[in-house]
């Protein structure tokens, strides 16, 4: 389990200098809307709270950054021909052992559903 909606200051957009946001958009964008902010915040509020004594806000943004350039999992994806496809669709292990055979690291990976539009492709 992650920890989650701990005390700790609130998300502060001014605190993400205008060149982190850029690499944010690139690495952390927001999948369901194009509001990457608003993604961002709830991301602080519900977990990056829970690292406020080891991190602050600069810091968890730079090494959630960090981590992505480390582990570029699209990349990873895409050299074992996994990509998206219209019709094409891959094992749930398949896509894990990808991942894991790079990371060394079992990825905890779940599909989401927009509530908004339930008959639609999950994500």
């Amino acid at each position: 389990t992650m920890p989650s909606n701990c005390n700790g200051s609130r998300f502060k957009k001014e605190l993400l200098s205008p060149r982190m946001q850029s690499k944010l958009k690139i690495s952390w964008p927001n999948v369901v809307s194009s509001n990457d902010t608003k993604f961002w915040e709830s991301e602080w509020n519900k977990h990056g709270t829970c690292s406020e004594q080891t991190l602050n806000q600069v810091q968890y943004f730079e090494i959630s950054h960090e981590m992505w350039n480390s582990f570029n999992i699209t990349d990873i994806l895409k050299n074992a021909s996994i990509v998206p496809h219209p019709t094409q669709t891959w094992k749930y292990s398949d896509i894990v052992s990808a991942i894991q055979s790079k990371t060394q690291r079992t990825p905890l990976l779940r599909c989401k559903t927009d509530p908004a539009h339930p008959n639609a492709n999950t994500q």
